[in-house]
């Protein structure tokens, strides 16, 4: 690709942490790289603006990129190094000095509890991490160190104790100074806190040093009330960045009206290794995920643990058979986290195929996502705005690829009748719509894939009573507001609510929306009442009643006009006669 090019695509790409790669002409990774703002980052890369030497290098050798879309920086941050530490690329000199992100090892020596810093895994001990700061680690060591009183002489046990001993700040484990069922419990301890089980061990210090105040311990209290401190700071420091011993692959879909995109996102031991992602010219089906699984585990030279797909398939146990029971739905919250990031990939590899990367695009693909919704591609919302029962109108926007377009909105005067209510209102606009399409009236044709009604259930039963009647099946959906009349949640027909809170994309895609047919109902209305306030004003002209305040409106279309008129002019007017012409004029020179 050209510089151009690159540009191009690199503007396309979304505002997300995430990592990138550079490529050359022979496939070869040339950099990788982190972003907290992908699109700015790599854009930066081919832009027209000065670059240091090395960078101007890199830059003439690329030929093309490709992204892995993280939760945040930090991972970004794991993501980059670990596929550094895989692909060793040219342009990463600073990353290739062997160090990598440190691990908080537990181990027993002798039977004695240490806990130690190391950037990598020492047999025989348990290891946590791995964590992105060493400042935070070095402070988590110094704490569970100082909290249980562990040794930090040497590692060989000792004939007598130290002067750290008789200081009281080492209970003098390597002298023998503790028996093994209390070494067992500290280590249990120590090792339980690293896997984030404060809460508990909180509540049992917090227990015992009630039990030894009680008993006028006080020293054992103040130790115990330390060591609650320290587990309250090593709760706010520890931050792995990665779960330990990940070995396994995440699956995620994207699918669309006439294609599938599905990634995979590769972990090994802990750390982000690569991805696999490939868009199919057809809708996804479980079936193809069987096929594409099949291939690919059979080529793959880099077989992972596990297998995480996003539910079961009836294909699963034979697949498992195959794959000794390496395919399964995540259970733990940071799998569940995993699997639904390799869907965000997928999503965003759909978009670039697609060419859709534009922020309305990506909105609209995110509101398929959060919907469940296919084809969203042309959508229609209504809104019903009136005052006290009267002047009742609907306002009816619609969205061709979340874009609005203005041409085909469209305003419906409702019929008053007692009795009626909102849902009546829009049940009558929708019933008129689809009349006039069925009469083949080429501005309402076509049919939307989507109607979102603003309000909850009852409006949404009310269109889909009218389709039914109508026989056309489509997708409604309800946008709630709250008490403060703001954007809420996404309403389905059988009730279930969506917060729209949830995800910031869908919430201002659908906020957007709201407001835009609310603005079209209620300038309608307005227009309305406006019209009929000047058309009882010229009802108080002696000699106009309501048939000639109409016919006047309706000829001349505003008040200003009116008053402007000439006799001839007003003559023209259906029922006005030269007489009435001039009540007209006198009327309003002396109004």
């Amino acid at each position: 690709m050209t510089r151009t090019e690159l540009l191009k695509k690199a503007n396309e790409l979304p505002e997300s942490p995430g990592v990138y790669t550079m490529y050359d002409t022979s496939g070869d990774v040339i950099y990788v790289g982190k972003a907290v703002k992908l699109r700015n980052r790599v854009s930066s890369y081919f832009r027209n603006i000065p670059h240091e030497p090395k960078v101007e290098r890199m830059i003439e050798h690329v030929d093309r990129f490709s992204v892995i879309l993280c939760e945040n920086e930090l991972d970004a941050l794991i993501t980059e190094c670990s596929l550094i530490k895989l692909h060793n690329p040219f342009y990463n000199i600073k990353l290739k000095d062997g160090h990598g992100y440190p691990f908080i090892c537990v181990s027993l020596v002798d039977g004695c509890p240490r806990v130690k810093t190391e950037y990598s895994r020492p047999a025989g001990a348990r290891c946590f991490g791995p964590f992105a700061y060493l400042q935070n680690v070095s402070l988590i060591v110094g704490l569970l160190n100082s909290a249980y009183k562990l040794p930090s002489c040497n590692y060989k046990p000792r004939t007598k104790p130290c002067l750290e001993y008789d200081m009281g700040r080492c209970n003098g484990f390597c002298a023998g100074k503790g028996n093994g069922e209390e070494m067992k419990k500290a280590y249990d301890s120590i090792c339980a806190v690293l896997e984030g089980k404060t809460d508990a061990i909180e509540a049992e210090l917090t227990a015992d040093m009630e039990k030894a105040a009680a008993r006028l311990d006080f020293e054992e209290a103040a130790l115990l009330r330390d060591r609650r401190k320290a587990l309250g700071m090593i709760s706010k420091k520890q931050r792995p960045v990665i779960s330990q011993n990940r070995h396994a692959d995440y699956v995620g879909f994207r699918t669309g009206e006439d294609r599938c995109c599905i990634f995979l996102l590769r972990l090994r031991n802990g750390y982000v290794v690569g991805e696999r992602c490939d868009v199919f010219e057809e809708p996804f089906t479980p079936d193809l995920l069987r096929q594409y699984l099949e291939r690919f585990y059979t080529e793959d030279t880099l077989p992972p643990g596990k297998i995480y797909l996003p539910q079961e398939y009836e294909w699963t146990p034979l697949l498992n058979q195959w794959l000794k029971g390496k395919i399964t739905v995540p259970v733990y919250e940071q799998d569940v986290r995993l699997r639904a990031l390799a869907d965000r990939n997928a999503g965003e590899r759909m978009l670039q195929y697609e060419g859709k990367t534009a922020r309305l695009q990506r909105q609209l693909d995110a509101f398929s996502a959060f919907s469940g919704l296919r084809k969203v591609g042309l959508m229609e919302v209504y809104d019903i705005s009136q005052t006290a029962g009267a002047d009742v109108v609907c306002g009816s926007i619609t969205v061709r690829d979340g874009i609005c377009d203005r041409k085909k909105y469209k305003k419906y005067r409702i019929r008053q009748t007692l009795g009626r209510g909102d849902t009546d209102y829009m049940k009558e606009a929708v019933q008129r719509r689809i009349i006039r399409y069925k009469e083949g009236d080429e501005g309402f044709a076509p049919l939307p894939d989507v109607i979102l009604c603003d309000g909850g259930l009852a409006q949404i039963h009310a269109v889909e009573e009218v389709l039914k009647e109508e026989g056309i099946s489509l997708p409604i959906l309800g946008l709630k507001k709250d008490s403060r009349h703001r954007t809420k949640s996404l309403v389905f027909s059988d009730g279930t609510e969506k917060l729209l809170a949830t995800n910031p994309e869908v919430f201002s895609f659908c906020g957007r929306l709201q407001e835009e047919v609310h603005r079209v109902a209620i300038s309608y209305h307005k227009n309305l009442r406006q019209k009929a306030m000047q058309q009882s004003q010229l009802e108080q002209i002696p000699g106009v009643g309501k048939a000639k305040a109409k016919a006047l409106f309706l000829h001349f279309k505003s008040i200003d006009k009116i008053r402007k008129a000439t006799k001839d002019e007003l003559c023209a007017v259906k029922g006005v006669n030269p007489a009435l012409a001039e009540k007209i004029i006198q009327w309003f020179s002396e109004n």
